[in-house]
């Protein structure tokens, strides 16, 4: 038998436990071989993991304003009923503040209660379509059919599965038949990529999101919402039962696959976005991340929650966001690095009034040193990053002033995460010790809607697929995805290091290295560039690119080859598709 003894922070002091270690444990049972089956010691840094975060969850939800007194005794109700779904954010802002406005698109305004006597008409006409199970896909642009069907989901009980609007007929065409959608909430602008067979075939029930020209063949979610009285009837469930949320991986060929994470009941990562990012009640807030992706799922969710005014558009114009930002007087911004560049490329955008900002929150992919240290000079000191993925949601967040000190951070492990360094193996490396990043929270995923694709884990922490390490101030240094790595002449080269410094050489509007086969070396960097449209653009070679790399990184990622192309062929997140630019 064994004694150990560790210590593990919680709350503001130290705690020592004593661990007995035996072949046979009250908590689990020996495998064939007579190992433990469950680690005592996992266990207990789970619970100390979870009890820092309750504890720092409570005081920064109450401190935020996301749970307060403001609705009186109904919101208890409502987190009771609704848990922490977009059904409860909308519900609270009905009760706490019914005239405020909630959101601000592309067809006008709408307050917190119309918000909600709107989604629950919806929610209704979903229940009365009498479905064993709702399996309710959504395929919208930033708006309210997109946060309709969200706040409709809860007060229905429903599964939900939002659909990236970058897909194709034949990818739409598969998820609906992977996933068993049974309604589809759909802009009309997607209609031609939807099979009317598959329809046919699934009895899909199809509701128009966004509307561009009549429809006689379908109702729209306008229908729903202007004629309540149809629907008033229909009793929604007391108790919803709370199916999955399911989002769809960004893959460019293929079914993508569908990332299931159930409602949390108390999403303690929370508390990690906002010890570091100052969100607060009753916030305006100028949002363009892509609602069907994590990023802007999550963000709208943290914005109803503190009953803010959200503003956004369908389609992304630099100058529309500083306008919407100087005429409101907006004080957040969530974005993403490839609208960031855009809005400082903005002629004369000096003449917008951005001084209202408080913060601007950026994730989806990598920020680079030199775009954050023009961001901060354009905006101020108020850039936070969030780094996460799809199936994992958030893993660090560098606050504003944790960035303008150090534009290489990812930033610390967010609370409630449990993140670790492995390597190939699953061994754990220490600081400083190149691996990947694997990592579990309260919102992880459950696995993925297609059962035969299993889950990338070791133990219960699961792959992000990215490599990385743990500096010695418990910084997270994020090199780049493991599949982009590639070896040359028998050095590592990451390929997002060469982006990174070309992003600071006059005259680059945009980049993008990959790996590519070398007869000599095995592999090398190709790059992608495109061209400022001024005189500096215009006059740059291939070799000015390579001088500039030479410059600044070790000889291995000297490109061998440089592309000028007009734009780099980007997702509806904004992530460069290699396969697009390999095959020209």
């Amino acid at each position: 038998m064994v004694t150990e003894y560790f210590s593990v922070p919680l709350y503001e002091g130290h705690i020592r436990v004593e661990l007995i270690r035996t072949k046979k444990l009250w908590l689990g049972k020996p495998n064939p071989e007579g190992a433990l089956t469950v680690s005592l010691a996992a266990r207990f840094r789970d619970t100390a993991v979870t009890a820092r975060a309750l504890g720092e969850f409570l005081p920064a939800v109450l401190r935020s304003g996301i749970l307060g007194i403001g609705g009186g005794p109904g919101q208890v109700s409502a987190l009771g009923r609704y848990w922490f779904t977009t059904a409860r954010e909308v519900e609270q802002g009905h009760l706490a503040t019914p005239h405020r406005i909630a959101l601000i698109d592309d067809n006008g305004e709408l307050t917190y209660r119309q918000l909600r006597e709107n989604s629950r008409s919806v929610a209704r006409h979903l229940v009365g379509l009498d479905l064993d199970e709702i399996r309710l896909g959504v395929m919208a642009r930033n708006g309210r059919g997109m946060i309709y069907p969200l706040a409709a989901k809860g007060y229905a009980g429903a599964g939900i599965y939002l659909l990236n609007v970058g897909s194709s007929a034949e990818q739409l065409t598969g998820c609906i038949e992977e996933n068993g959608i049974n309604v589809l909430v759909i802009d009309d602008e997607f209609l031609d990529r939807l099979d009317p067979a598959v329809v046919e075939k699934q009895g899909v029930h199809i509701i128009i999101g966004d509307v561009s020209r009549e429809h006689e063949d379908h109702i729209t979610l306008t229908d729903i919402v202007d004629r309540p009285w149809v629907t008033e009837g229909i009793a929604l469930p007391t108790m919803p039962k709370h199916g999955p949320i399911v989002l769809m991986s960004s893959g460019t060929t293929g079914i993508p696959k569908g990332v299931m994470r159930p409602e949390p009941k108390l999403p303690l990562v929370l508390a990690g976005m906002l010890k570091k990012v100052p969100w607060r009640a009753d916030i305006r807030v100028q949002l363009h991340a892509s609602i069907f992706h994590t990023w802007g799922w999550g963000a709208v969710n943290i914005a109803l929650a503190a009953r803010a005014t959200i503003i956004t558009h369908r389609h992304f114009d630099a100058e529309q966001v500083l306008r919407d930002i100087d005429d409101n007087q907006l004080e957040a911004m969530v974005t993403s690095p490839i609208y960031l560049k855009q809005l400082l490329e903005v002629a004369d955008n000096e003449k917008y009034d951005t001084s209202h900002l408080e913060f601007i929150v950026s994730s989806g992919h990598a920020l680079t040193p030199h775009l954050v240290e023009q961001v901060i000079e354009r905006f101020g000191p108020i850039l936070c990053n969030v780094y996460g993925s799809t199936e994992l949601t958030l893993a660090s967040v560098a606050s504003a002033e944790e960035l303008a000190a150090d534009p290489n951070t990812s930033g610390k492990v967010a609370i409630g995460t449990q993140l670790k360094i492995l390597d190939d193996n699953g061994c754990e490396l220490p600081a400083g010790t190149v691996g990947q990043i694997h990592l579990r929270n309260s919102t992880t995923l459950t696995g993925y809607t297609n059962p035969d694709i299993p889950v990338d884990k070791v133990g219960d922490l699961v792959r992000i697929g990215d490599l990385g390490y743990l500096d010695e101030k418990g910084h997270l240094r994020v090199l780049g995805r493991i599949d982009d790595m590639i070896i040359v002449g028998g050095e590592n080269v990451f390929p997002r290091s060469v982006d990174e410094v070309l992003d600071a050489l006059p005259g680059v509007s945009d980049a993008f290295s990959t790996g590519v086969e070398d007869s000599e070396t095995f592999q090398r960097i190709a790059t992608w560039v495109v061209r400022d449209s001024d005189e500096t653009g215009q006059a740059l070679t291939a070799d000015d690119i390579r001088d500039f790399v030479r410059d600044n990184l070790a000889n291995h990622s000297i490109p061998r080859d440089v592309h000028f192309v007009d734009e780099l062929p980007r997702n509806a997140t904004g992530k460069v598709v290699p396969r697009l630019l390999l095959e020209k």
